[in-house]
């Protein structure tokens, strides 16, 4: 008998990286392993050695994977060898085609490969109890207790049924007890599936066949899972001397199930942390609704997400971070306490919380029996707080944040699908949210989620057709009394909301992905005004560019920069970009390369919002930046005196290390005032200008017009 672990495996497949892919697989499950590309190849190869299973793609030019199984099977050494067809098709004709063919089993592509090889191993060894079958007709009665399977003949009309002896075994009785009638088996069927297997015998006295799957109990308790296939015997027409005759056999597939039931364990269980997967979650959630609806109870979903918790990642490692997610696991299943989970989805629920992980970093809590709706949300702060619990790794610790989302049926919604899609809809507002962490589903939130929606199509084609404005806000050097530089900002006039704020379709971009070509779109048109004022521009007049956190980790930034202006011809020194300084240090090390091909380039960078994070002088001179601006709440805080003192350091530090200094949203004399006391001259804001077109900026140089008269005073005299 073939050993199925070390068994050899023929792949047929015309796609290199399937073939590649499979034979990995099996290669890590213990199988040798050959390769052929075409189905003439594979017949080829099959006459040399005949292996002990053949992995056959459908799909592939010349000849195709059925015509291959027929072949295979018109040759002595192939009757019997498994055929497992791959295909991508999943209409029920070629199914039917591939089992006609010969197939001894269909699966389709995608393919999960360690589910693959559970079954190559379950049909390898059906395989070698047909084999042991075939060797000899004479030892039939000793191959059905091999293969587990008894067989019986049923003259319908006299009721006369005869069985092997080894059908008597697979119900764990003998002939003089199990009775002689066919509805004898009824005895020894499993109650829950008498009704199915009656209704099956039923038909049979009619002559229709059937194939079903049930379980029998035998005298000692012990449950068993049978497969009976039933048809009309072939002779005289299913018809003799005694009229209609039916043959059926029966197979104990309790090992196949059982198999087939650890594979299930697999595909719900997740490996990392043991808690259930999302599918097995929604199986749960989907048995949840039904209990709630037909006995007027409510339940709830909880959808947790750890805020930026790739940062754990990238900083600590994938393995830190996989030993952070299992103690979190750990932690809310404890705190639910789910101590250990259900074997299968459909099993009766041991307590009233189910814990899941649904993503990444994101797990699902199901609540049984909600009593009232104050009580889940004191359930779902004590899981933030679970999460913020200190988490001590070696030589350092870990303080984690938690954004969740709420929903309740039947509040909320009525069906499994539809309940878990408010909580994620609720979380989403919380994770757009600046305060509570924690949020509860309203109608609200699904008109907010389905206008963002509806946004993002419109975003898409605004970007695609050019549909945005470029207006821009002058930067002004008080000592010149000119406009030194301005900063690029985009607008939207939607056709039917009207304009659209920046922070919100801004903050859309950055979530869908689209900032990326939108950027692009805001540097073409850049640099195409730039071109239009060439002829009006000062030497050092430069337009800034703010570049989100998305924009900065595209691979593609430098080689788009370096492709548009290569195609605009504006020279690099026209162009200066804005990054917050959260975005410089989110990786330092790429941020320090980013810099400084920029620079290599001649394109100027500027901390945008300074202040408001980090700070550090330490990373200002690691970094290639060359200009800092104070963010408008420390210019606002001006006129109250409160931010004298973090303004005073901030120019002091741009002096020190020989950075331009920009003020932004400067409103008030006195705001400008006290900055150019201390020595800051770049102003930018509604005293002097608001955002404009390019033409209009075009009508401020070489004017001082701009400039207001209770302002003048203030401006230190021009230099001859």
């Amino acid at each position: 008998m073939t050993d199925s672990e070390r068994a050899h495996i023929l792949v047929v497949d015309d796609d290199p990286l399937t073939r590649m892919m499979a034979t990995e697989a099996l290669r890590e499950g213990g199988f040798e392993v050959s390769e052929a590309e075409d189905g003439a190849q594979a017949l080829s190869l099959f006459g040399e050695a005949p292996p002990d299973l053949v992995l056959l793609d459908v799909m592939m030019p010349g000849l195709s994977g059925f015509e291959v199984c027929r072949r295979l099977r018109q040759l002595p050494e192939g009757r019997l060898v498994p055929v497992i067809m791959l295909t991508g098709l999943d209409d029920g004709e070629s199914v039917e085609e591939a089992f006609d063919a010969g197939a001894t089993d269909f699966i389709s592509k995608p393919i999960n490969w360690t589910l693959l090889r559970f079954r190559i191993r379950y049909v390898l060894r059906s395989a070698e109890a047909m084999q042991e079958l075939s060797l000899s007709q004479e030892s039939l009665s000793n191959a059905q207790r091999i293969a587990r399977l008894g067989s019986w003949e049923w003259a319908v009309k006299t009721g006369r049924v005869r069985r092997s002896a080894q059908f008597y075994r697979l119900f764990g009785s003998d002939r003089e007890r199990f009775g002689e009638a066919m509805e004898a088996v009824l005895e020894y069927v499993y109650g829950p599936d008498r009704s199915a297997v009656q209704a099956a015998l039923a038909a049979a006295r009619d002559g229709v066949g059937f194939q079903l799957t049930y379980r029998v109990v035998w005298p000692d308790g012990s449950v068993r899972t049978v497969q009976e296939t039933v048809e009309p015997a072939r002779r005289s027409d299913g018809r003799g001397a005694g009229g209609l005759l039916m043959e059926g056999s029966v197979q104990d597939i309790t090992e196949q199930v059982e198999a087939q039931r650890r594979i299930r364990q697999l595909a719900y269980f997740d490996h990392l942390t043991g808690l259930p997967n999302r599918e097995y979650f929604r199986e749960n959630l989907l048995g949840a609704t039904a209990r709630g609806l037909r006995y007027d109870s409510r339940c709830a979903v909880m959808v947790v997400d750890i805020d930026r918790f790739a940062r754990i990642n990238d900083s600590l490692g994938p393995d830190r971070g996989d030993q952070v997610l299992q103690l979190i696991a750990h932690r809310l299943r404890e705190s639910m306490g789910d101590r250990q989970p259900a074997e299968a989805p459909g099993s009766s629920l041991s307590t009233r919380f189910r814990v899941a992980r649904l993503a990444a970093d994101e797990f699902g809590v199901l609540v049984n029996d909600v009593e009232s709706v104050a009580e889940l949300l004191d359930t779902a702060e004590r899981l933030l707080q679970v999460v913020r619990a200190p988490i001590r790794v070696p030589g350092q610790e870990i303080t984690l944040s938690a954004r969740i989302g709420v929903a309740v049926m039947p509040d909320h919604a009525t069906d499994a699908d539809a309940l878990l899609k408010a909580a994620e809809t609720a979380l989403n507002h919380a994770k757009r949210g600046r305060g509570d962490p924690l949020a509860l589903f309203s109608e609200d939130m699904k008109v907010a989620a389905f206008l963002r929606f509806t946004l993002e199509s419109d975003l898409r084609r605004a970007i695609g057709e050019d549909e945005m404005n470029m207006c821009y806000q002058p930067i002004i050097d008080v000592k010149r009394r000119a406009v030194v530089k301005a900063e690029a900002l985009l607008r939207w006039p939607h056709a039917s909301r009207g304009a659209v704020p920046p922070p919100e379709f801004i903050s859309l971009a950055e979530e869908t992905g689209l900032i990326v070509p939108l950027t692009r779109r805001v540097l073409e048109k850049v640099c195409a005004d730039l071109l239009r004022l060439e002829h009006r521009l000062a030497a050092d007049f430069r337009i800034s560019i703010n570049l989100s956190g998305v924009n900065f980790m595209d691979a593609q930034l430098i080689p788009t920069v370096r492709e548009v202006l290569a195609m605009t011809g504006v020279a690099p020194s026209r162009l200066e970009f804005e990054l917050t300084e959260t975005v410089l240090m989110r990786d330092l090390d790429h941020a320090t390369a980013i810099l400084t091909q920029l620079r290599d380039m001649g394109v100027r960078v500027a901390v945008d919002d300074f202040g408001t994070g980090y700070s550090s002088l330490a990373y200002l001179r690691r970094l290639a930046v060359d200009a800092l601006k104070i963010d408008r709440s420390f210019v606002n805080e001006l006129d109250d005196g409160q931010g004298v003192a973090i303004v005073e350091a901030v120019i002091g530090l741009a002096h020190s290390l020989g950075l331009e200094v920009v003020a932004e949203g400067v409103e008030t004399v006195a705001q400008l005032d006290a900055l150019i006391r201390r020595g800051c001259h770049l102003i930018q804001g509604y005293l002097f200008a608001m955002p404009m077109s390019c033409a209009a900026l075009a009508d401020m140089f070489g004017s001082a017009y701009f400039i207001p008269e209770e302002v003048l005073p203030l401006l230190p005299p021009l230099a001859d």
